[in-house]
């Protein structure tokens, strides 16, 4: 999600975001990266794969951009977006459009986009690619490709993503375990608590 923030936060409006990747990938999440980045509460970003789009106001003064959310999993084809409105949404200049699964409506994509590819290597690991296609988005794209630097959880050792919301644990389950355990006394200091390496004595 930080990957997706800091994208959000080069962008000024009017940026179409084609977001490609498996089911499963992480496209949805990626999306509420983008929304923490333009001040949306990104707790109620959530799939529009039944309603084709969801659409979400900023709340942020410094950044008053609207974020579109579309997922055409369900489409036949560029045609069934004429409902919403597709080439009016396109002209907005006020909003960053985000759409999931844009191949399946490739031949009405806009040519100047940014096109971001999640690609899942297996637990928690992802590797995301972005691309600027066009001059209109080029100025506004972040370096061609990041991968989240990760670390072993301090309670499992499962290795977990920098940018994850509960590092450095792995999960909320681990984070309360790790509690537990400074709770029961299991985490004790190396040395006594008067040891004189701690203090300089007393001041002058």
């Amino acid at each position: 999600m930080c990957l997706a923030a800091d994208l959000a936060k080069r962008l000024s409006g009017g940026q179409f975001i084609a977001l490609h990747g498996d089911l499963g990938a992480g496209k949805t999440c990626f999306v509420r990266g983008l929304a923490r980045g333009l001040g949306v509460d990104a707790r109620a970003v959530s799939s529009p794969t039944f309603v084709i789009m969801h659409e979400y106001e900023s709340a942020s003064p410094d950044q008053p951009l609207t974020l579109i959310h579309l997922d055409a999993y369900r489409l036949r084809g560029g045609g069934d977006l004429d409902a919403i409105g597709w080439e009016e949404l396109l002209e907005r200049r006020d909003a960053v459009i985000a759409l999931e699964w844009p191949e399946r409506v490739s031949e009405v994509l806009p040519a100047d986009r940014i096109n971001v590819t999640i690609e899942h290597r297996g637990g928690d690991s992802r590797f995301i690619r972005v691309e600027a296609v066009g001059a209109a988005a080029l100025a506004d794209a972040p370096p061609p490709a990041r991968r989240a630097a990760r670390r072993p959880c301090p309670v499992c050792r499962l290795e977990v993503a920098a940018d994850s919301e509960t590092f450095p644990f792995c999960s909320q389950r681990c984070r309360l375990a790790d509690l537990h355990r400074w709770i029961g006394g299991a985490y004790r200091v190396s040395r006594p608590a008067d040891d004189p390496r701690d203090w300089d004595g007393p001041a002058e």
